[in-house]
């Protein structure tokens, strides 16, 4: 498949946009009646790779046509699965090469946080489709490093704040980051979560901290990839996964943060 051109996007549109064509050019690869028929997605329960698909597109003309009742919800995301259940996989994929850029070009406009969990989404759900098609790739592009940043500032620090745990330097690659170090400050996770969620902008503010303390050699340390991460804090990766990461310390006082909600923890091991 030949890309279209990303002319003048800006930093989240393009990254939008490159995440989108790569989905779109994968999928397309694939024999279509068999992506059809027969290709479940492990990471997102009883979604088929067309479903998926079918919930991208359907976001992308929501917003573009400004049918927003209900955004983000459950409901809202069944709402565009369901309206394309009788549309081949190809008029879905070709719905997104149409709506796609429109959205790319205005993407960053939008206020708070809307753009960046965009982006962070699609990302998310790119590997979800290449796990379900065994065609793996793009695990260090940078909607990838975008979508760990997105979940370290807006779930993962503000749940490990709340929950009052103690702090742990979380090294991914050339991204270091302490998120904890709030002991005796308990609090709900969740509305922590919603409360970051809701005043959180993108981009996010200069020298914005994740931790109350500066990464050091002391600190209990967890390193993995930022592709791994992102996969064991958005609920597709098992405890036992999550424990066989680089851990300096015993991973249990931890657990929750890779439940934190809107996640549940996955109880049986997804391989990718």
């Amino acid at each position: 498949m030949t890309t279209h051109a990303l002319p003048e996007l800006r930093t989240l549109g393009a990254l939008y946009e490159q995440t989108r064509q790569r989905v779109v050019a994968l999928v397309r690869d694939v024999a279509v009646d068999w992506v059809d028929a027969s290709a479940f997605v492990p990471a997102c329960a009883g979604w088929r790779v067309r479903d998926v698909i079918a919930h991208l597109s359907g976001l992308a003309t929501d917003i573009e046509s400004g049918n927003l009742d209900g955004a983000a919800t459950d409901a809202w995301t069944a709402a565009q699965v369901d309206a394309r259940r009788d549309l081949s996989v190809d008029e879905v994929l070709r719905e997104s090469d149409d709506v796609g850029p429109k959205l790319a070009s205005f993407l960053d406009d939008f206020p708070g946080r809307y753009g960046a969990q965009v982006v962070a989404d699609v990302a998310v759900h790119e590997q979800d489709i290449r796990g379900a098609l065994r065609r793996p790739g793009a695990r260090d592009s940078a909607a990838v490093a975008h979508c760990l940043d997105f979940l370290l500032a807006t779930l993962v620090g503000p749940g490990a704040r709340a929950l009052g745990l103690p702090p742990l330097q979380i090294g991914a690659g050339t991204r270091v980051v302490v998120v904890g170090g709030s002991e005796g400050t308990v609090a709900d996770p969740t509305e922590a979560i919603q409360t970051a969620l809701a005043t959180w902008s993108w981009p996010p503010a200069a020298g914005e901290e994740t931790a109350p303390c500066s990464p050091g050699a002391s600190l209990p340390q967890l390193e993995a990839t930022p592709f791994d991460l992102v996969r064991a804090f958005t609920g597709r990766r098992s405890l036992d996964q999550v424990h066989r990461f680089g851990w300096s310390v015993d991973p249990a006082p931890y657990a929750a943060l890779f439940g934190l909600w809107p996640f549940t923890q996955r109880s049986v091991d997804l391989v990718e």
